[in-house]
C-alpha cells in the first residue's frame, strides 16, 4: 500500500490540477435579470434590465443564458433584442412571466412589443408572455378607432417555434 501512495498522489495531481481542454471558459455565463435591476412585481418597468442582459449575452464570446426567475416582469415599452451578436449560443430561460403594459395606448402602433431581429442561435425556454390584450380586443370589437397594437416579432435564422420550447403566449398574441 505504501508504494501505491506516490502513484495515487501523482494521479490526483494530474487529474485535478492539470489544465484540460474543457476549461471553465467554455461554461455558459448566466445573466440574472434581477441582478441587473429587474423587479418581479409586474408594475415596475424592467425593460432596461432585460436589454442590459441581452447586451451582455449578445456581446459574450461564450455561450450565455439570460435567466428570468419566477415573478411578473413588466416590459413597459417596445424592446428590440437584436444586433450583430458575437454570441450565437444564447438561451433565454424564463421561469416567470413577461407582461405588456395594461394600457394598450402605451404600445399603440409600435408594431412589436418584443422583437428578436437578425439573431442566430437564440433559444427561449419556458415562461409566459402576457400581452394583456383584453382591453385592446374590446376596443376593436366596439368599432371604435383603436391602435393596431403590438405583437412579438421574430426574424431568426430558423422559425421561432423551432427555437422556443414550453413558451406560453396569452391575452393578445
Amino acid at each position: 500500500m505504501m508504494k501505491s501512495l506516490p502513484v495515487l498522489t501523482f494521479l490526483f495531481t494530474i487529474f485535478f490540477f492539470h489544465p484540460s481542454s474543457s476549461s471553465s471558459s467554455t461554461l455558459p455565463i448566466t445573466y440574472n435579470v434581477l441582478n441587473l435591476g429587474a423587479k418581479p412585481d409586474g408594475k415596475t418597468d424592467s425593460t432596461k434590465s432585460f436589454l442590459s442582459a441581452w447586451a451582455l449575452a449578445c456581446g459574450s464570446a461564450q455561450p450565455a443564458t439570460i435567466y428570468v426567475p419566477p415573478g411578473r416582469y413588466l416590459i413597459g415599452r417596445p424592446a428590440n433584442f437584436g444586433g450583430r451578436c458575437t454570441n450565437s449560443a444564447i438561451t433565454i430561460r424564463i421561469d416567470g412571466m413577461l407582461v405588456a403594459p395594461s394600457n394598450y395606448n402605451v404600445l399603440g402602433n409600435a408594431g412589436n412589443w418584443l422583437l428578436f431581429e437578425g439573431v442566430n442561435g437564440v433559444s427561449i425556454v419556458g415562461g409566459v408572455l402576457d400581452g394583456q390584450g383584453a382591453s385592446l380586443w374590446a376596443c376593436k370589437a366596439s368599432g371604435k378607432t383603436c391602435p393596431d397594437g403590438a405583437t412579438v416579432g421574430e426574424e431568426f435564422s430558423n422559425d421561432l417555434s423551432e427555437s422556443a420550447s414550453n413558451l406560453t403566449c396569452k391575452d393578445g398574441f
